[in-house]
């Protein structure tokens, strides 16, 4: 047993001991690949963006963090949150936890969130009530347990009034926190 065990003990140093690890033992003949310079577009491709942002794009969307989930809202959509949430009817509220906005042309990808003040979306606080009435039955069979619960959560519908890409990218904000 002691024999098979130092064999095993060889051929795990073996492998480790190599810098390129278990497969470069068996592939030798692969050449890293070239380094391409890569040119810098990224220029051209903020400066592509800021012409679209001027020209006052089509229809753009946005994703927005809003009570613990995401939502993809555009112009005009009728969001439905439940949960507590302190706005009353007809506040006008700005969402500003954008996650993601986009056109069809382009796409601002926020790491976790777009930058403050690039793009807006505004709200207005619709309606406030409870939700349809969710029935919770539990019973246990043979044990004469039975019981209903009976549930309604409330609900604040909002309606997006728009979703503005705002300033241009790359230019500091102008109502940062």
């Amino acid at each position: 047993m002691s024999v098979f065990r130092a064999g095993l003990q060889r051929i795990t140093n073996v492998l480790k001991s190599s810098p390129g690890g278990f497969l470069s033992r068996f592939v030798t003949n692969l050449t890293p690949v070239e380094d391409k310079a890569i040119p810098q577009t990224s220029k051209e491709v903020i400066a592509t963006c800021n012409k679209l942002i001027e020209q006052n794009p089509s229809r753009s969307f946005a994703i927005i963090h809003l009570l613990g989930k995401q939502w993809r809202v555009t112009d005009g959509d009728l969001l439905v949150v439940e949960g507590y949430w302190p706005p009353n009817i007809g506040d006008k509220i700005t969402l500003d936890k954008v996650l993601l906005a986009a056109t069809k042309d382009f796409s601002l990808i926020g790491r976790p969130l777009v930058q403050p003040g690039l793009v807006t979306v505004t709200a207005t606080v619709i309606s406030k009530g409870l939700s349809h009435t969710r029935t919770h039955f539990k019973k246990k069979r043979r044990k004469q347990y039975m019981r209903i619960n009976f549930q309604r959560a409330e609900q604040t519908m909002l309606r997006i009034n728009s979703v503005d890409i705002a300033s241009k990218i790359n230019k500091p904000a102008s109502n940062v926190f």
